[in-house]
């Protein structure tokens, strides 16, 4: 996994109506935490780490958090990015969970599935489904990749790849179920007929609503 450098600093000020007047100065209010260690406090300049975690910084990210020390010297910490809290509305980011890792200990991050060779795959008419998206994985962080990455260029209509049949790097292991789908090709068919019933729910829903309406 590729370190991503973030600089913060110390949150002296901690709870709701602090994090609100963070926020108003364009800071992310953020916590720092790690086993058998105190929770820090700090703050990310609001434009600068929205820009970083659209260029890729997600959960699981190995990061060396750089906290100013107040005049003193900065204090690095390795951590992954755990969660990014966002407004509902807005969908600005309103906090930030990191856990301090050691690089010797394994942890478990979920990582990205992304599909690739799409554009060489053989034009059956088949669907690409893609089913899931993030999987579990377990491995020392800076063995941890930052996508897994499924080739489809030779699937066709009826195959399927699942959590077992993943190229993972060594030294990672998936926590997700061996027979669990990632990704599989259905027939136009089928995904009409799939598709039927989930519009005739719709109508009857539909007529339901106008019948109550007129009572």
């Amino acid at each position: 996994m590729k370190e991503v450098v973030v600089k913060a600093e110390p949150r002296h000020e901690i709870g709701k109506g602090a994090a609100r007047k963070a926020r108003a100065r364009g800071e992310v209010p953020a916590v720092v935490y790690g086993r058998g260690k105190d929770t820090t406090a700090i703050s990310l300049d609001e434009r600068e780490f929205a820009r970083a975690v659209q260029a890729g910084l997600g959960a699981g990210k190995l990061v060396r958090l750089v906290i100013s020390g107040d005049g003193k010297g900065a204090a690095e910490k390795t951590v992954v990015l755990k969660e990014v809290q966002r407004d509902f509305v807005r969908g600005d980011i309103i906090h930030a969970d990191f856990q301090e890792v050691s690089m010797t200990e394994a942890i478990t991050a979920s990582i990205r599935v992304v599909l690739v060779g799409e554009d060489r795959r053989l034009n059956d008419g088949g669907v690409l489904e893609h089913m899931l998206w993030e999987i579990q994985l377990h491995a020392l962080p800076a063995d941890m990749p930052d996508r897994v990455e499924v080739n489809v260029s030779g699937l066709r209509i009826g195959d399927s790849l699942k959590v077992a049949n993943l190229e993972l790097p060594e030294g990672v292991r998936a926590l997700a179920h061996g027979d669990e789908i990632v990704v599989a090709v259905a027939a136009p068919a089928k995904v009409a007929e799939a598709e039927k019933p989930a519009a005739a729910e719709a109508g009857e829903a539909e007529e339901g609503a106008e019948d109550k309406k007129e009572e």
